[in-house]
């Protein structure tokens, strides 16, 4: 009795993740203006426009708009409660360092959930919590 329960509880979880695997995969490039240097799993990028994009197997793109910096990195989907109508980028900071933590996606309420890199983990460790949580808009 208790493997079918755990069985369909995996299944459960296997297919919300792929409604909002889904729904995320429709939105096209998603474009932002960060006011400051920040990190993105274990890659350093200025400020600057980008433009991020879904790549192949869970990654996200995420390039400058003279398209010399570029980070491929894996993503999680993760569904919100609220649709939001332009794009919301949300970082961590640490100190001076900001690190991209979840993207929204416009006009859904779903998104990507970006993973810790290692200098993030280890300013996790060493601290309670992020001293603040930035959100900077896209379009």
């Amino acid at each position: 009795m208790k493997k079918n329960l755990a069985a369909a509880v995996v299944v459960a979880i296997l297919a919300m993740g792929a409604v909002v695997s889904l729904s995320a995969q429709e939105s096209g490039p998603i474009k932002v203006k960060v006011p400051f240097d920040f990190v993105v799993e274990n890659n350093r990028l200025h400020a600057g426009d980008y433009t991020i994009q879904r790549a192949a197997n869970g990654a996200l793109r995420i390039q400058d708009n003279d398209g010399r910096t570029t980070a491929t990195v894996l993503a999680l989907p993760t569904q919100g409660k609220v649709t939001m109508k332009e794009a919301h980028f949300i970082f961590h900071r640490y100190g001076s360092d900001y690190f991209l933590e979840t993207i929204w996606t416009p006009g859904q309420n779903t998104g990507w959930q970006l993973l810790q890199g290692k200098h993030e983990m280890e300013l996790a460790r060493s601290k309670t919590s992020p001293v603040e949580t930035a959100m900077v808009v896209g379009h």
